[in-house]
């Protein structure tokens, strides 16, 4: 029988171990992407754990946590999301897997986070949930089509497709896409700056405490998390007031000619997210954009909106889920509709 031991990793000393692991297992893996989000966040250097296989003295498998800081209520809470659960495919048991997880569950306290949370894949969330990981509720997926012919364009009948149609659907798209549609008594300007500024923070102390729970979003962290990233090449779409103060802003990626929002933030306001949806998808349309895509898990206004602006909500399997030791994870926790999570949010 097979046996396992886990020890607490060293981020820098044992990068040798746990690099070669997530080439294996995980997408998109390189040193760049470990330095990025292993050591340089701003909360502090990830936590990571190893499982050995006793039997061959070799390392089969790795979990982390990537520190971030939530608001809740407005208070600030030190958490961390669960993140690049690898186990090599002739260990993939239930023994090192709920062996790793266990000794990271039991040492939480040690680590100084309250909470822990992520979206695991399907299998992981099996694991996670066994050990006593709560469900707050679906991953959200939209797609808003921009064209008649896209990558992946699944969202429109097989007929509408084809090359033959494509200018006359595409007349019915712009046709009925309300953002063609769309005017509003706001007075704003667009701005697309190349990283986050100032502005980014007054515009987070004003609005944050309008939000129930959601991810701290400082200029340190923002820049690290996007303009800094190794992995994508992020852009910033803003609209700013009379007095050129920022009343909301998209971040997104441009990916095989679909656009993927990673995070947005807004004033509260119905007609000001209306402006931010109508504004930023005329702006992928003269782009090019065959799509817009977005992935979010949170209040019902911004999901309403979205449907508005003809975003289809499509079937998602991705739950984020959450676990505390102690009585942190309360009812207001495991409501989504107190939520504002983005794909930025995770891990990656």
């Amino acid at each position: 029988m097979n046996k396992y031991s886990i020890i607490k990793a060293d981020i820098r000393n044992n990068q040798d171990d746990i690099f070669p692991i997530l080439i294996k297992n995980l997408q998109e893996p390189s040193s760049d992407k470990y330095v990025w989000a292993y050591i340089q966040c701003p909360y502090g250097t990830a936590q990571c754990w190893l499982a050995k296989h006793e039997q061959t003295n070799t390392f089969i498998g790795t979990s982390a946590l990537f520190p971030r800081v939530i608001l809740v209520k407005g208070e600030p809470v030190y958490a961390a999301i669960a993140g690049d659960f690898a186990v090599d495919i002739h260990h993939r048991s239930l023994i090192a897997a709920l062996a790793l997880q266990r000794e990271i569950q039991s040492k939480i306290t040690d680590t100084g986070f309250r909470i822990i949370y992520g979206l695991p894949n399907k299998h992981s969330k099996g694991i996670l949930l066994k050990i006593g990981y709560k469900k707050i509720g679906k991953f959200s997926h939209f797609i808003k089509p921009l064209k008649s012919e896209y990558k992946d364009n699944n969202h429109l009948h097989s007929l509408l497709r084809l090359k033959i149609f494509a200018g006359a659907v595409d007349i019915l798209i712009k046709g009925f896409s309300k953002e063609n549609r769309y005017k509003t008594p706001l007075k704003y300007s667009v701005i697309t700056p190349d990283h986050f500024d100032d502005r980014f923070d007054a515009f987070w102390n004003t609005v944050s405490r309008h939000f129930t729970i959601i991810g701290e979003r400082t200029s340190v962290f923002l820049n690290w998390r996007y303009m800094e990233s190794p992995v994508r090449e992020y852009k910033i779409f803003c609209l700013v007031n009379e007095q050129n103060d920022i009343i909301g802003y998209i971040v997104y990626f441009l990916e095989n000619n679909m656009c993927h929002i990673t995070d947005m933030l807004f004033e509260p306001s119905a007609e000001i997210i209306s402006s931010l949806l109508a504004e930023f998808s005329r702006f992928m349309q003269k782009k090019g954009a065959g799509s817009i895509s977005v992935d979010y898990l949170g209040g019902c206004l911004l999901e309403k909106k979205l449907r508005e602006f003809n975003f289809l909500p499509i079937n998602s399997e991705a739950d984020l889920i959450i676990y505390s030791s102690g009585p942190v994870v309360t009812t207001d926790l495991l409501n989504k509709e107190n939520w504002h999570f983005f794909a930025g949010d995770n891990d990656v």
